[in-house]
């Protein structure tokens, strides 16, 4: 059996990878592209943060019941922008150029670019799982299996943050080694500091199929109650509209896996030219941030827009009916001049009358006040019940804006 051969340094890696020919006339993947790069990130972007504005609206405004998962996926969100800032800076500094046609203090600037959108995107995946958690919990009783399973995973997940968020903040000590590595003492690196290629990308495929797995075990969780018998009409519209996020989310999770996992041979230099094949990936991240944290407020904000959506697209049928006032003759079997009339003696409150004051008054000009509204229509408008049928005047449809 032949000996393993020892995994090479981050200075012999990168000595080898800018030893490689290159064409600088190289056009380059799509995701390379500046235009690629910027029109895939924001809008998706500015639509999570619509999400979020939504969700805290209808928690402190509609719902007017707060809780700390709200305050998490604020967090998640204010990390993920920490996220996309990153990589924008990465963009303005050589990201989707070969590594070796950059100087080396663009190189420096890079790797602080870097630096930020990697310790950010390991935050915002573990706040958003956490998030997600917390409503779980607030969902399910604390008596059912599904709650104990969210427990589980809530401590798992805090776990798997802190571990990976640990090292992404501090990949070296100093910090600063991370893109200064010829500094005073020799700093010391490891998992995502680069130190080598063998550590290096063992801990971002890692970091990458944990995440994967993590996503898609909280993505059917709550597929239990998608699958329940009677399940509304706009409670399935949600549910739904929540399963196709969080399917595009473990899509883009799985994506992410395979780029990172196609670039994770570290016996091959050209792998250490990451600003060449990393722009797919970290494009891939921000994609799959965005939709976790839209998915994460989606079930909060989404009653109360199908709410005010029902109100201004609503139709209403109106019908106009008419009845002759009825004035009995003795031919008609009714009282002479009779009139369905309150008596003139009639208060406006009860309370100081009997029940029968001023519905008894006597004989005035020719009429008798009725002793009773026993009439079918005047019972019909009381009691809300319809035992007469009328003449439709008309029939129209209100569409209220």
């Amino acid at each position: 059996m032949a000996p393993s051969r020892p995994s090479m340094s981050f200075a012999e890696l990168m000595a080898a990878m800018m030893a490689l020919p290159i064409d600088p006339n190289d056009p380059g993947p799509l995701s390379n592209r500046r235009a690629t790069m910027y029109g895939t990130t924001i809008p998706f972007h500015v639509l999570a943060w619509v999400a979020v504005f939504a969700r805290l609206y209808a928690r402190f405004k509609v719902i007017r019941d707060p809780s700390w998962d709200d305050l998490v996926v604020v967090l998640a969100a204010l990390f993920n922008l920490g996220s996309l800032a990153g990589f924008l800076g990465c963009i303005e500094y050589g990201m989707g150029k070969h590594l070796a046609l950059l100087p080396a203090s663009t190189i420096t600037t890079t790797m602080k670019w870097l630096y930020i959108q990697n310790a950010c995107y390991i935050t915002t995946t573990a706040l958003i799982k956490i998030s997600l958690l917390l409503q779980y919990l607030r969902l399910f009783s604390s008596r059912t299996i599904l709650h104990r399973i969210c427990l589980v995973l809530l401590i798992f997940v805090s776990l798997w943050g802190f571990a990976y968020g640990f090292m992404s903040w501090f990949p070296c000590f100093p910090v600063s080694g991370f893109w200064d590595r010829f500094q005073t003492p020799e700093p010391r690196c490891y998992g995502f500091g680069m130190r080598d290629g063998e550590s290096t990308f063992g801990t971002f495929v890692s970091a990458a199929a944990t995440n994967m797995a993590l996503d898609t075990i909280i993505f059917l969780v709550p597929m239990c109650e998608y699958l329940k018998p009677g399940l509304g009409k706009r409670a399935g519209i949600a549910l739904t509209g929540l399963f196709t996020l969080g399917g595009v989310v473990v899509l883009m999770s799985i994506l992410r896996l395979w780029s990172v996992t196609k670039h994770s041979d570290p016996s091959r230099p050209s792998n250490m030219d990451f600003t060449w094949w990393y722009p797919f990936t970290l494009i891939l991240s921000c994609i799959e941030v965005d939709f976790a944290i839209m998915c994460a407020s989606m079930p909060i904000f989404w009653p109360v827009v199908f709410a005010s959506l029902s109100q201004i697209f609503v139709t209403k049928e109106v019908r106009v009916t008419h009845h002759q006032r009825l004035t009995g003759s003795s031919e008609q079997g009714m009282c002479i001049g009779a009139e369905y009339e309150l008596g003139e003696g009639r208060g406006t409150s009860l309370k100081s009358h009997t029940s029968r004051d001023g519905l008894t008054g006597d004989e005035k000009d020719g009429a008798i006040v009725m002793t009773n509204y026993n009439d079918k229509m005047v019972r019909d408008h009381v009691t809300g019940q319809r035992t007469m049928e009328v003449g439709i005047e008309g029939k129209w449809r209100n569409l209220r804006d």
